[in-house]
């Protein structure tokens, strides 16, 4: 089975690499010839890295960011230092880093005086990681200010902005049997943290991902944290071969339906790996794929309350 990353924004931001063109034009900042020719070679490269799996890439697409920085710091004040770090937040965006990615976009969007389609280029961008990492409030907000220079492309957020899982909001309740026929029934875990984690084996980022989740798993185990995995899997066997190859303790649930699975679709999933947390009362706390914010949230959770959990 062919093995390939699915970050919504692949083809999206190869599309932007591609097409960059230098149209900063801020009246405070020079152009600097040296600089553009340099700022094109990365592009080509980043450009390039589009199309590796996400594994493979990874290791390039930090040496980006290194000579990004690099040309950032010897060309500062220039359009291409500022074009630099737009790219540097495609490439976060890429590598699953939306709050870095967003930093850099708003690093961008600081500056004032662009080129009205270099700016609304940064917003759809800057809407895309908010939506990847659940914040549909600021999303919205960006997609309000990107209407105002490019209607259609704020246009495209039409069926993300709508009927979007949100932070805070109680997270959709389902009732299902795991792949071994056993009930999961997410009702019957509130009173606990809950991480539920959108993945699958033909996913590159999730198998890169799983050796992290699977260390907070140990780390939560036995300690009030029930973790539920949902796997995009088209063959049971495969997800099969996995959770024993691997040892996974923790309940798949799998329906062979991918994107359009029932639970895939009651949390409006687009992109994998994706982990959605939920405090104890069941609303979500944290959607994103870093083990890092889920891990830090998850000890902060913990810390709220002394009461005992429900499920050990």
């Amino acid at each position: 089975m062919k093995k390939r990353s699915l970050l919504g924004l692949t083809a999206t931001i190869s599309v932007f690499f591609i097409w960059a063109g230098y149209s900063v034009h801020a009246r405070e900042l020079k152009h600097d010839v040296t600089a553009a020719k340099q700022l094109e070679i990365i592009r080509k490269n980043l450009s390039s890295l589009t199309e590796m799996k996400s594994a493979d890439a990874k290791k390039y697409y930090n040496e980006a960011l290194n000579d990004l920085n690099t040309l950032i710091g010897k060309y500062d004040g220039t359009e291409e230092a500022l074009e630099a770090k737009f790219f540097m937040g495609a490439a976060h965006n890429e590598m699953h880093n939306f709050d870095e990615a967003i930093k850099c976009f708003d690093t961008v969007l600081s500056q004032g005086d662009v080129n009205q389609n270099f700016k609304a280029r940064t917003l759809y961008f800057k809407a895309k990681a908010l939506l990847a990492k659940g914040d549909v409030a600021t999303a919205k907000e960006v997609v309000s200010e990107l209407r105002l220079i490019e209607p259609r492309a704020a246009d495209a957020f039409g069926s993300e902005l709508s009927g979007t899982l949100r932070i805070g909001a109680e997270a959709p309740t389902f009732n299902v049997t795991d792949v071994d026929g056993k009930p999961i029934d997410l009702s019957k875990y509130k009173g606990n943290v809950i991480i539920i984690n959108f993945w699958a084996t033909w996913c590159d980022p999730c198998i890169q991902e799983f050796p992290n989740v699977k260390q907070m798993y140990t780390k939560f185990k036995g300690k009030g944290v029930q973790f539920i995995g949902v796997s995009l899997d088209d063959d049971i066997e495969d997800l099969r071969g996995f959770v024993k190859q691997f040892e996974v303790e923790w309940p798949q649930i799998f329906d062979a339906k991918r994107w359009q699975g029932s639970i895939p679709s009651l949390y409006h999933i687009r992109a994998i790996p994706t982990m959605v947390l939920l405090d104890r009362e069941n609303k979500v706390r944290y959607i994103g794929g870093d083990t890092e914010n889920v891990t830090r949230i998850v000890t902060t959770l913990l810390s709220e309350s002394k009461d005992m959990p429900l499920f050990r």
